[in-house]
């Protein structure tokens, strides 16, 4: 079982690093999270394709240096000159043509609480890493972006009402905490356009959000979310769910936004909501922490 992710915990972060101009980005991030959370060990990995490995080690071999040497040494200064933290943190280094199970193997014996990412890694175009890593991780997972704000003032979390979503916010206090920051609530809901010629419109809009009150407020009731914290409810009208997020998202300056791997149809682990899924290839301005 992944553990809580609670500021009374002494964290285990685990940082994948590619050796491009993404890493000086994740390691000021993990400094910064290095003041909020209790960090008790940051581990830095890069795994080496096995494939450039075998194409690249024999040349290299004649003159008593390896690929691993090089890796190292270049992680280590860029470490050293953009880690900042008093944290205590260990460099791996792997060789594996699949970067997401040696991603997820190292996790696992580590005993990893949050894996943290980059927008900028290798299969990035496509968002292929990020969606397998979601997927096949029992660790929680954190995406920085090349903008992320080290800040985490103002906490967003999406939520479809289920018991999966009411967990991240229960994450999103324990982070806060420290800072005192905010968290805000958000559902998006749609009324299909196809009813509005047989339907009085503003009637519709007036019904349907006396209904999502009377959702939050069971919402609330059954998972212990407090009063005080605010939710919201926007109609997608002619976006997506997760396009309606992420403008929200963006209008009010929040600096992290947390979601469930696992949506509504909590049907197995082996499976990430159809949002969160599309989250994940997104690009955005702030960071994604995304709750197994």
């Amino acid at each position: 079982m992944t553990q809580k992710i609670n500021l009374e915990n002494n964290l285990k972060l685990m940082i994948a690093l590619d050796l491009t101009e993404m890493d000086p980005i994740l390691l000021q991030y993990v400094s910064f999270l290095c003041k909020v959370w209790n960090i008790e060990q940051v581990y830095f990995t890069h795994n080496i394709k096995q494939y450039k490995l075998n194409d690249l080690y024999d040349e290299f071999l004649d003159e008593g240096i390896t690929i691993e040497d090089i890796v190292d040494r270049g992680l280590q200064k860029t470490i050293e000159k953009n880690y900042t933290a008093t944290a205590p943190h260990t460099v791996v280094i792997t060789s594996d043509d699949y970067t997401e199970s040696i991603l997820t193997h190292l996790a696992k014996e580590y005993k990893i609480d949050i894996v943290i990412v980059g927008n900028k890694d290798e299969l990035q175009g496509t968002g292929a890493l990020n969606q397998k890593l979601a997927r096949m991780l029992d660790s929680n997972m954190l995406l920085v972006p090349e903008e992320a704000k080290h800040h985490m003032n103002n906490v967003l979390v999406p939520t479809d009402f289920s018991s999966a979503s009411a967990r991240c916010f229960r994450v999103a206090e324990s982070l806060v905490e420290r800072s005192g920051g905010t968290i805000e609530g958000l559902h998006v809901y749609n009324i299909p356009s196809v009813f509005f010629p047989y339907i009085n419109t503003e009637k519709a809009i007036d019904k349907t959000k006396n209904h999502l009150k009377e959702k939050v407020k069971q919402f609330r009731k059954r998972h212990a979310i407090t009063n005080e914290l605010p939710f919201r409810y926007i109609d997608r009208e002619n976006l997506s769910v997760v396009e309606a997020i992420e403008i929200h998202a963006e209008k009010g300056g929040f600096d992290i936004m947390i979601v469930s791997a696992r949506g509504g149809n909590n049907i197995t682990s082996l499976f990430v909501g159809s949002i969160t899924n599309d989250l994940l290839i997104r690009n955005r301005k702030m960071p994604l922490l995304v709750i197994k």
